[in-house]
């Protein structure tokens, strides 16, 4: 509701969610994100030649990316509540940028939350909080707007949609606003670091992860 560039503006309640239409148990209506079109664009340059564009440019501190040949579903070891690719591109961003804690080193992340169920999984894969551990954070409202860790702070997937390969961008979108202190009413105190988190695919069919980190 805070973003006006989402696709989708109605206020609902809980009780809303946890009475909507089954579509795939235990999974309703309002825990899978829609398709939708869209487009994103960037411009891009070296951070000597960025202060002759704009003074408040944002730097791109790290990035990671990792993929999986699809292997999984023919491991014996594999508990399907976890992607080693999410694993892997946050361990690769995180060692960039310098970051030991992230759930205390960031201060905000976008995640994909395709499903309700990806982005819990995607808050214990990226290490905001333990293996097991994602229902007690969000009882605890961590990743809430006024949280220790703000996640999609401008809706996610749930409202903007998934127009496939503007998504990402458009996380990162978020980041960029957040440090420029343009985000709204949904604008977080002092931001340094935004996270963006994307992935495309199945468990066990093969998963690309993509992860960037800017700042100021």
């Amino acid at each position: 509701m805070l973003s006006p560039k989402a696709q989708l503006h109605r206020e609902i309640t809980i009780e809303d969610a946890l009475n909507a239409p089954i579509l795939a148990w235990p999974l309703g209506l309002y825990d899978c994100c829609p398709r939708t079109d869209g487009a994103a664009a960037a411009i891009i340059t070296r951070a000597d030649m960025a202060k002759s564009f704009r003074d408040d440019y944002v730097l791109v501190k790290g990035m990671g990316v990792a993929a999986n040949p699809g292997t999984n579903r023919i491991r014996r070891d594999y508990d399907f509540v976890h992607y080693d690719e999410n694993v892997s591109a946050a361990k690769q961003v995180y060692e960039q940028v310098g970051i030991k804690e992230p759930f205390r080193e960031l201060s905000l992340a976008e995640v994909h939350d395709c499903f309700t169920i990806t982005e819990l999984i995607v808050y214990e894969d990226l290490g905001f909080c333990p293996r097991g551990g994602a229902k007690e954070y969000i009882d605890a409202g961590a990743f809430n707007l006024e949280g220790e860790l703000p996640v999609n702070p401008d809706g996610g997937l749930k409202c903007f949609g998934h127009p496939q390969g503007a998504s990402g961008l458009r996380m990162i979108y978020e980041s960029y606003l957040q440090l420029q202190g343009r985000a709204g009413a949904r604008q977080l105190k002092n931001p340094k670091f935004g996270l963006s988190h994307n992935i495309g695919g199945l468990p066990c069919e093969g998963t690309t992860a993509t992860i960037a980190v800017v700042g100021r």
